[in-house]
């Protein structure tokens, strides 16, 4: 860990080294760091569960939060050793060391956030209102359209067609669209799906097909995603991604930039 955060930042001096903590644990190991390229060369997997997908999940299911803790606790020890040197306030540093504090719990979370969202509900309803190409080698492979298509959707997220159908049987199109970066102020989790509860911190280019809709700092919305990423959504992450707002009120997302901590910005 320590030399992709070296090499990652080009680390020179205690300064560059205190200010690019936080961004290489909220940002970079969330966005960027590829666990099984790390468990390869260094060689804590065998190739033998790095070649076998399933083997690899297992692995990575049970390894990861572990990793991470060990790079939140290596980027403590330099911000308190900088920090030491240099004679630092408690004050001077205390927003990296709380980072540091946190992202133990808050880094496995977004990480797979960042790779699983926005999941199999959010997928279906942009497949069903929004132009896009579904068609391969002639046929049509929108779920919405073909059998073909259902089957492929349903391995690909693990999930039941009809139980898709049964959620978005009240769904109208969108009315408007917008994009940009929300926190989570409420998470509500059923046994269906899972409400997520946003207010609006930053906007961003909207991504067309539907009126734009402009929104205010602090100006609420709210999401519906898999009922599976309810204990893994937490109040006070921050989304950034491309909304659609259905008549209802309702949004999901077509395209994800990013999650990631609180603590971040």
């Amino acid at each position: 860990f320590l030399r992709l955060f070296e090499d990652r930042y080009e680390i020179e001096s205690p300064v560059t080294a205190l200010s690019n903590i936080k961004t290489f644990l909220g940002e970079y190991l969330i966005q960027e760091f590829n666990h099984k390229d790390f468990c390869s060369r260094a060689g804590l997997a065998s190739e033998k569960i790095i070649d076998d997908d399933e083997l690899w999940q297992k692995f990575a299911d049970d390894h990861l939060a572990q990793h991470l803790a060990v790079a939140a606790t290596l980027m403590l020890r330099i911000a308190m050793t900088i920090a030491k040197a240099f004679h630092l306030q408690a004050e001077d540093w205390r927003d990296v060391n709380q980072a540091c504090g946190k992202a133990v719990r808050s880094l496995p979370a977004c990480y797979k956030l960042q790779r699983k969202l926005p999941g199999a509900l959010n997928d279906a309803r942009a497949l069903r209102f929004l132009p896009m190409p579904t068609v391969d080698g002639g046929e049509d492979l929108n779920p919405w359209k073909s059998e073909v298509g259902k089957e492929l959707f349903e391995r690909a997220h693990n999930v039941d067609w009809n139980t898709i159908e049964a959620l978005t049987i009240s769904d109208s199109k969108p009315s408007c669209c917008f994009s940009g970066k929300f926190t989570i102020t409420e998470v509500v989790a059923s046994d269906e799906f899972t409400s997520v509860h946003l207010a609006a911190l930053e906007e961003g280019d909207p991504p067309g097909a539907f009126p734009t809709r402009r929104l205010k700092k602090g100006e609420p919305i709210l999401w519906e995603v898999d009922s599976s990423f309810g204990k893994t959504l937490e109040a006070g992450f921050l989304i950034d991604a491309d909304w659609y707002q259905m008549e209802s009120q309702v949004c999901f997302i077509s395209a994800l930039m990013t999650v990631t901590p609180s603590w971040v910005s």
